[in-house]
């Protein structure tokens, strides 16, 4: 019971977490472009808010040891595209300070990109995650649906 409700406030922080970038980037339609040091705090809030979500993941499917050792290419793959995607933002930030301001087709091509780079990252996640998940029990893969649904990456166009 401690576990799933430590495992409910890591998701809790993490949905909170999802609020700091699209403050940010409601913000730069006002012209106003986040500071370095602003950018730099939000992706350190993130990776704290990844962390809890993993370790409340984790412990809430309580995994035997046998299914422990397929966690680690699931994790890396989670971060992995959690940092692509922090990297892509930090770019998209970087222009915008530039003052470059894209035209209609080069945001759709844009827009485009990264899907496709969104694509490629939640493939990977997913077959990362499948010998984990064909090891889990019927109740472990009932949680861990749930579990996983605050790792979507959230649509900011």
């Amino acid at each position: 019971m401690r576990n799933r409700f430590l495992a409910a406030l890591a998701v809790a922080g993490l949905a909170g977490s999802v609020l700091a970038p699209s403050a940010i980037a409601a913000s730069s339609y006002e012209t106003t472009v986040p500071t370095v040091a602003q950018i730099k705090a939000t992706q350190q809030q993130q990776a704290v808010l990844l962390d809890a979500h993993l370790a409340g993941m984790k412990a809430s499917l309580k995994l035997t040891d046998e299914q422990a050792k397929n966690w680690p290419a699931f994790e890396t793959a989670i971060r992995d595209a959690a940092k692509a995607r922090s990297e892509r933002w930090v770019a998209a930030r970087e222009r915008m300070s530039a003052g470059e301001r894209p035209s209609p087709i080069e945001r759709m091509s844009l827009m485009a990109d990264h899907l496709d780079k969104n694509a490629a990252e939640l493939r990977k996640v997913a077959e990362a995650g499948k010998p984990l998940f064909d090891s889990l029990t019927d109740a472990q893969k009932h949680d861990f649906g749930p579990l996983m649904r605050d790792f979507k990456p959230k649509q900011h166009f």
